[in-house]
């Protein structure tokens, strides 16, 4: 909801071809895990490799901080695996084979869209930081313990910095926070939380 509004505010202010023409395009690869300082639990494995496409739209300028739109298609590719088979309650349907089931490792692919704002503050000539927050809809292909096949979102947050190459070609270094979740559409939902580290390389092409 939030992003509709903004494009309906930035429409209002600016023509169709400035604003729906990305001023970047880009790609972002991440890798995120369960296990780390601010998320262990004991229960579960759970590792991520994640490849973006981006294509930036800028929106304002507040001052000296530069706000743009972030349309990011792109591919999960996770292993999962359920270490405390008791996290599969006797109350559930056919528990024993649920049990067995998801407690071996699976490669699990989750497929979609995320809309990200970023605002970004320079610092230097060639170095900015950047903090970004996305909303993305997506698709897992696989059930475990803890999150239905089918529909999800994803929610993303992450602190980086961006170091200008030359006039055209810029890399990013970021870390953050993720949580996949489906909002109880289904059930499971307990979901995932993560925290990921990455790289990205943006072209500029205006």
């Amino acid at each position: 909801m939030i992003f509709v509004c903004l494009i309906s505010t930035s429409y209002g202010q600016k023509s169709t071809k400035s604003f729906f023409s990305p001023t970047k395009v880009g790609i972002q690869f991440s890798q995120g895990n369960e296990n780390n300082f601010l998320f262990d639990d004991a229960d579960y494995f759970y590792k991520t490799n994640t490849l973006k496409g981006q294509l930036y739209f800028p929106f304002a300028t507040l001052k000296t901080i530069a706000i743009s739109f972030i349309v990011q298609p792109q591919i999960q590719f996770v292993q999962h695996q359920l270490y405390n088979d008791q996290f599969v309650l006797p109350t559930e349907a056919n528990y024993i084979e649920k049990r067995q089931r998801f407690t071996q490792l699976k490669n699990i692919s989750i497929t979609g869209v995320e809309f990200s704002v970023e605002a970004k503050q320079q610092l230097f000539k060639n170095l900015s930081v950047f903090i970004q927050a996305g909303l993305g809809f997506t698709y897992i292909d696989t059930a475990t313990e803890r999150l239905a096949k089918g529909f999800t979102f994803i929610e993303n947050g992450y602190l980086g910095v961006e170091m200008k190459l030359n006039t055209k070609i810029s890399i990013q270094f970021f870390g953050g926070v993720g949580h996949v979740s489906n909002f109880d559409f289904q059930l499971p939902n307990s979901g995932y939380n993560i925290f990921s580290t990455g790289l990205g390389l943006l072209y500029s092409i205006k």
